[in-house]
């Protein structure tokens, strides 16, 4: 299934499938418009019939009445009868097989109504009104009803046969429809790629993978090292060389790809904004909560600088167990959170596989570093670059709501928790402090 060749092809089958459905598509379209386009002009045509046959026999009438214009109304009468026959003619020409008899019928009435015409005028030209006008009421009258009747079942009988057709153009839309989805489905289905155990053989893999495939694999994270010596001057401050390395491990060549971490982008704007309008301390904790869940954090420490006595003292924190004593930190300690803030860059330490690993990010108020933002990632996420960018951007909405070169003491009871000040060690003294 991974082949090049049979993709493409499969590729091609799909195209050509969807190319087909969409032209069945059209060209239905086509037939139901020109089936009611027909339908249409058929019933206008059958509705003037009507009238035509209608104003013949108000014309046959008048002749036969006294006082009237014999000659006008003969003229009247063989123009009526034409135009009838005219319009039969017509229907008879674009109907459907369907109502051909009914048709045929009505020109065979209008027929005996022409009969009927020349009978009358006869009568009449032998100074007979009387029988003539007898027979226009009692013998016409049943023809043109007839006639009537002829014309209106042409017209059942065209719908019925137009709504066939078209009822038969929906059906092949529906069809090519449910052919274009089953095709589309059933391409991305054999188009996926199928998982590989981790018991194939490394070469069987790479002549399975194709370029695409292949390319995944080179665009995998690169886990970042423990920032294990960082060096102070004299003056407290980290020097360029504390900055995280990189591991140059590649993974392996039969591995499938993995995807990497990623917070959730939608969630960090939302978690931004709400920062942004804070108006309410007791606030806090529910969006250091939200801060700990994107970026998969087990435990978050807000550090904020103390010039008294040149100390990072925890301002705030989440995740920890209820009583837990965290203590202050020198400015000048070895560790990434003292590293974090002198360097005013974001440090790393990546997990061994038995701890879990973590990031300290400086919090920035114009030029100046007021703290420092550390969290205890779970899952290695530690070394992905869209982790520390968000937590990068998580701080600086942070900075601006805590307070500039004041001791933690000052902060509300309901943001800092419980704390130590005198320098008291977290329970787990072997994974928290490698991590400051």
């Amino acid at each position: 299934m991974g082949s090049r060749r049979f993709r493409i092809v499969v590729v091609i089958v799909a195209l050509a499938a969807l190319g087909f459905a969409g032209n069945q598509i059209r060209l239905s379209n086509r037939i139901l418009a020109e089936e009611q386009s027909s339908e249409q002009a058929f019933t206008d045509l059958g509705w003037e019939a009507t009238l035509t046959l209608a104003e013949l026999r108000s014309a046959q009438q008048a002749y036969v009445a006294d006082g009237q214009d014999r000659e006008y109304w003969n003229d009247r009468a063989d123009t009526h009868l034409e135009a009838a026959r005219r319009h039969l003619d017509d229907l008879k020409r674009d109907a459907e097989p369907a109502a051909f008899v009914a048709l045929d019928e009505a020109v065979a009435v209008v027929d005996d109504i022409r009969r009927l015409d020349a009978d009358a005028r006869e009568l009449i030209g032998s100074d007979q009104p009387l029988q003539a006008s007898d027979e226009i009421f009692t013998r016409g009258l049943d023809l043109f009803r007839r006639a009537a009747e002829a014309v209106r079942a042409a017209a059942q009988a065209e719908r019925a046969a137009r709504a066939a057709a078209m009822n038969d153009a929906r059906a092949t839309q529906v069809s090519m429809l449910w052919l274009a989805a089953g095709v589309f489905f059933l391409s991305m289905l054999v188009l996926a790629p199928l998982n590989r155990s981790a018991g194939q053989d490394a070469s069987a893999d790479a002549d399975e993978y194709d370029a695409a495939e292949a390319a995944a694999l080179s665009m995998l994270p690169v886990n970042k090292a423990p920032t294990d010596d960082l060096s102070t001057d004299d003056g407290g401050e980290a020097q360029d060389t504390d900055e995280t390395e990189t591991g140059d491990e590649a993974p392996a060549a039969g591995a499938p790809p993995v995807e990497p971490a990623a917070p959730d982008l939608g969630a960090t704007a939302a978690l931004c904004t709400d920062f942004s309008n804070l108006t309410d301390q007791q606030q806090v904790p529910e969006l250091l909560a939200r801060t700990a869940t994107l970026l998969n954090a087990s435990g978050l420490v807000v550090w904020v600088h103390d010039d008294r006595d040149r100390t990072l003292q925890p301002a705030l924190e989440h995740g920890y167990p209820a009583g837990t004593r965290i203590g202050s930190i020198p400015r000048t300690a070895d560790n990434p959170t003292s590293a974090a803030f002198n360097a005013r860059r974001i440090q790393v330490v990546a997990s061994d596989g038995s701890d879990a690993g973590a990031l300290a990010a400086p919090l920035m108020v114009a030029d100046r570093c007021i703290g420092v933002l550390t969290a205890e990632l779970r899952d290695g996420w530690e070394s992905s670059d869209a982790v520390q960018a968000t937590a990068s951007i998580v701080a600086a909405q942070l900075a601006p709501l805590l307070p500039d070169n004041t001791a933690a003491d000052t902060l509300p009871a309901a943001a800092t928790g419980t704390h130590d000040k005198e320098g008291a060690e977290p329970p787990s003294a072997s994974s928290s402090d490698a991590r400051r």
